[in-house]
């Protein structure tokens, strides 16, 4: 149900920033606000709190966000409060800069390697997504995971391209495991 909600209202978003030609301003400030909430988690609290009411987390956001560049997000954001669906706040705007970076040709990809890569090697990694999909720019995030040994995990939405060889040596033991001798 909440992957129902952030999608339903961060396609709203979407579609208001759209029409009202103000989509490159609330993507900005949706990143800030994703960002604030990231960094400091007694904001999130906050907005969960029983015992305040919907008005005054209202008025905490806007206080909070005062010197962002289109207040429409913030009027956005405290129709969702008022609805009490302040606890799917990032995931909205999250799905909503998902749809914007979609909109402009933007892929996202999360890729996790044994090792850091090289700046080089990122070059030409992001490169080679490019011209193997539809895609004329990448956003990637790079994360080091030693467990993998060696290769590339790549996330591009719903797809993941393994080449770890900690997914190799896996599928060669499960082989093993079922050969009878």
């Amino acid at each position: 149900m909440a992957r129902l909600v952030s999608k339903v209202y961060g396609e709203a978003l979407f579609d208001f920033a759209k029409e009202s030609n103000s989509l490159d301003v609330m993507y900005e400030n949706a990143l800030d606000i994703i960002n604030v909430f990231n960094i400091n988690s007694e904001v999130h609290d906050f907005l969960l709190n029983p015992k305040i009411t919907n008005d005054q987390k209202v008025e905490f956001l806007n206080t909070l966000f005062s010197k962002l560049d289109n207040k429409k997000i913030l009027e956005f954001l405290s129709i969702v409060i008022k609805k009490g669906r302040q606890k799917e706040i990032v995931p909205i705007l999250k799905h909503f800069t998902h749809l914007t970076l979609k909109d402009k040709n933007i892929g996202e990809a999360t890729v996790y390697s044994a090792k850091e890569l090289t700046d080089t090697q990122k070059n030409t990694l992001e490169q080679k997504l490019i011209s193997t999909t539809s895609f004329d720019k990448f956003i990637v995030d790079y994360n080091v995971d030693e467990s993998l040994i060696a290769g590339l995990k790549i996330k591009i939405d719903d797809k993941v391209i393994d080449t770890t060889y900690k997914t190799k040596i896996f599928d060669i033991s499960k082989s093993l495991r079922g050969l009878k001798l």
